[in-house]
């Protein structure tokens, strides 16, 4: 168990306001955005956050705190706020993808690239290549590399085995890395990113193997594991990729879709309808689906990295999501390809610049919304709650978005109320 302590700071954010957000118009009309932003972020200013045995025991007011916590070792900073949590990331993979990111930027585009078989394909190559003790160690150092941006969870995609026995063993290395680092690994399983070069002329056997062969193995040896499909034109159309969610769903897993990244396919909406976690990147989403979307649990994950790193003209609509009532996350989706980086803060800026989106939604984003699009209870600052922290010298929260490309420096991240680095 670790020690309990207090942490006290000038701000103190809980993420506990977005549900009761008045609406963006209305405060924008009033000259309250700045005032919104507090609500949705739970500001508490002069702030005590107490953790005993690894979860908070007291958040709010540091003139409320109990006297007998008042007594336990205390530390002082000047924001306080959940870890950060990734929600959509590829990060088990072998090799790179520099030939796609000369031949995008001579103007072939990444729907091209992919049709062509290039793009996913070349990294299966290498990922099915590379061996177990390679693909673990790239990941754990990938994670501590999350980490150092403030960031205690990460979810983790396979996709690049795309045959049973591989995709098998890349779950097993994703379990692997979550039992040696101190961060928090969520994994996922993407048999379905793409038709695989044997099967590229016949794509249905390669859908009924994912459905009959690698999703009954998940369930049984991974069923922490939730499963996604790339549902757009080059990969898998709607209804392959419904039968394949369906077919999670009667197995006890849960699920999520890359969907309306490249065209319009109705994935996100579907996807809702059979209670999907998550509808990832939304670009092409049309009325309809923001209308489905916002009446669901289902969260809008929207990736600004990959609007700027793919040079996407149709950019995810953001602010129509929220108005009507969407949840939205934030995440990198860092991969080899469509976006390699493992920027998180920077993500807040893409999002405000490109998506209009405010410094205190953009935040939330990338706590307790990325927490909901994974069905965890962290990315807040509640009783109960395990204690993921990150404490910042930063002088005021809208700080971390506005000084774009500074990440996050003089930060302590606790998870578990333990240090990181220990």
């Amino acid at each position: 168990m670790t020690p309990a302590f207090v942490i006290r700071a000038k701000q103190v954010l809980t993420m506990r306001g977005w549900e009761h957000k008045i609406p963006f118009a209305e405060a924008r009309a009033a000259g309250h955005l700045a005032q919104r932003d507090a609500a949705i972020v739970g500001l508490v200013e002069d702030g005590a956050v107490a953790v005993r045995d690894g979860r908070i025991a007291y958040v709010g007011p540091a003139h409320t705190l109990p006297p007998d916590m008042a007594q336990w070792p205390s530390q002082r900073t000047q924001v306080l706020m959940p870890a950060w949590v990734e929600c959509h990331t590829h990060s088990l993979f072998a090799g790179h993808r520099r030939a796609d990111f000369l031949l995008r930027n001579a103007g072939v585009s990444y729907l091209e690239i992919l049709e062509a078989g290039g793009g996913i394909s070349s990294t299966v190559m290498a990922t099915r290549a590379a061996d177990d003790e390679t693909l673990l160690e790239d990941l754990l150092a990938r994670l501590d590399a999350f980490a150092r941006r403030g960031v205690a969870t990460v979810e983790v995609k396979t996709g690049y085995g795309l045959s049973t026995p591989h995709e098998l063993r890349h779950l097993a290395i994703i379990a692997r890395a979550a039992k040696l680092s101190p961060v928090n690994v969520v994994p996922t399983f993407l048999g379905a990113h793409a038709i695989p070069a044997s099967h590229r002329d016949r794509p249905e056997a390669y859908v009924d193997e994912v459905i009959a062969e690698m999703l009954p193995e998940v369930a049984r040896l991974h069923p922490d594991a939730s499963c996604d499909v790339f549902c757009e034109r080059g990969a898998f159309t709607l209804d392959q990729s419904r039968r394949i969610l369906e077919a999670a769903v009667r197995l006890g897993l849960a699920i999520r879709i890359h969907a309306e990244e490249l065209t319009h396919t109705g994935g996100a909406a579907m996807a809702a309808e059979l209670g999907a976690l998550s509808a990832d990147h939304l670009d092409h989403i049309d009325a309809a689906g923001i209308d489905v979307l916002a009446k669901s649990t289902c969260v809008g994950v929207l990736l600004p990295g990959v609007t700027v790193f793919l040079d996407q003209k149709q950019r995810p609509p953001a602010r129509a999501l929220i108005d009507a009532g969407a949840a939205v996350a934030l995440s990198t989706d860092f991969n080899p390809g469509s976006c390699h980086t493992q920027d998180l803060p920077l993500m807040t800026t893409l999002a405000a610049t490109l998506f209009k989106m405010t410094p205190g939604e953009a935040l939330w984003a990338v706590t307790r919304g990325a927490a909901k699009a994974l069905a965890l209870e962290v990315g807040q600052l509640c009783v109960g709650a395990p204690a993921d922290l990150l404490a910042l010298a930063s002088g005021d929260y809208a700080d971390l978005p506005y000084a774009f490309g500074a990440g996050i420096h003089a930060a302590t991240l606790f998870i578990g109320g333990a240090p990181w680095p220990a």
